[in-house]
């Protein structure tokens, strides 16, 4: 087994970090975040220079020649260390819907939106969570009901709609056939512009974290879509849907890894110069250990991570191997956070410090894209129990 990253793995980190340093102070991170502000889509752009949207990307759409797991985790891991909320917003697209487009659409949807998600133009929302659906996510009711003309008529609600005000595009899940499974009536749209559509209502959620990034429920009365929008095939949306499973379970696993280490360098930092009892922080034992429980956990999880994003490169699929990774990813981010934040006593508290934002931050990642609960379920059936 190697361990070792190939030449081209370690570029492209760091690349990754030196954009993170050079673009991502964390002053910068919070001034966004007190503002409740979208960070600005030239950071974006700058990132779509630097071809950090064609991971898993088609090569006719300026992707890669064959996909690459292994370069998403290793440019995710670093953005994560400035803010796993903005990574978020990458990440919808480049990674979650961008693929499902590449995998799914046909060539007029491709060529609409993977150009702009290529180039850092869009972002990208996703209409699946509803008020009683979250992770039964497939027993949705928002109804898409086809007319005489082919197009379908649409009314319902989502939930935790992020960046829908935003987005250049939301991927639609609804139900086409009341009557079937239900897993097997459900059918996915290509909706543009959502937020200024007459039809759509959006109204932001206030959450406890991941300020950068609003979320919104999302209402659609009589909200008509020609039958160019449908994505793939009519009452095959669910299976779309869990092709990405894997991307987005690993890339959340990497977002763990990142802010964890990205929390770990903070404390450190700070443990060596503050003074407390006659001497730097660092050299008492109970805050050594601590910290060196924290990089364990880390450790742990980016192998972890590493190892999915190898089995699907390798196999096209890592279904228990995602799931490993996201809770791994998420419960060591969480456990960072807390104990990040005890260990800088006063000043963790303090927002500057940072701490505040992973603390509220972290939490949605034990929850989002499958909660910690669903991951054990998932990794139990493989082993068979």
């Amino acid at each position: 087994m190697d361990f070792e990253l190939s030449a081209e793995h370690q570029a492209i980190r760091e690349t990754a970090r030196r954009f993170v340093d050079k673009e991502l102070p964390r002053t910068r991170i919070l001034e966004w975040v007190r503002a409740k502000q979208e960070p600005p889509r030239e950071l974006f752009h700058k990132l779509g220079e630097l071809g950090m949207y064609g991971f898993l990307m088609p090569p006719e759409y300026s992707g890669m020649d064959r996909t690459d797991p292994m370069g998403m985790i290793m440019f995710v891991e670093q953005l994560a260390r400035a803010s796993s909320a903005l990574t978020t917003a990458y990440g919808r697209a480049a990674v979650i819907l961008g693929p499902l487009v590449a995998n799914f659409a046909n060539k007029q949807q491709k060529d609409m939106v993977l150009p702009k998600i290529i180039a850092g133009e869009t972002f990208m929302a996703l209409g699946l969570t509803e008020p009683g659906s979250g992770s039964d996510a497939a027993s949705l009711k928002t109804r898409a009901v086809k007319q005489a003309d082919g197009s379908y008529v649409i009314n319902g609600e989502k939930m935790f709609c992020t960046q829908a005000q935003s987005a250049g595009f939301l991927i639609l899940t609804a139900r086409t056939d009341p009557d079937a499974v239900k897993q097997e009536g459900i059918s996915m749209f290509l909706v543009e512009n959502p937020g200024a559509n007459p039809a759509i209502k959006i109204t932001r959620v206030e959450t406890m974290g991941m300020a950068m990034v609003p979320t919104f429920a999302v209402s659609f009365d009589n909200l008509r879509l020609p039958a160019s929008t449908l994505i793939g095939k009519e009452n095959e949306g669910w299976k779309y849907m869990l092709h990405g499973l894997d991307n987005e379970r690993l890339y959340h696993g990497a977002i763990g890894v990142g802010a964890s280490q990205g929390i770990i360098d903070e404390v450190s930092a700070y443990v060596k110069q503050r003074v407390q009892f006659g001497k730097p922080l660092s050299k008492l034992q109970s805050v050594r250990h601590k910290i060196v429980d924290m990089q364990l956990r880390v450790e742990a999880a980016r192998l972890l991570t590493y190892r999915g994003a190898a089995v699907l490169a390798k196999t096209g699929a890592c279904h228990n191997e995602a799931s490993y990774a996201k809770i791994a990813g998420a419960e060591c981010y969480m456990h960072c956070a807390y104990t990040g934040l005890h260990l800088l006593g006063g000043f963790g508290y303090c927002v500057d410090s940072g701490l505040p934002m992973h603390f509220q931050d972290a939490k949605l990642f034990e929850i989002g894209g499958g909660a910690m609960e669903v991951q054990r379920d998932i990794i139990a059936r493989g082993l068979g129990l």
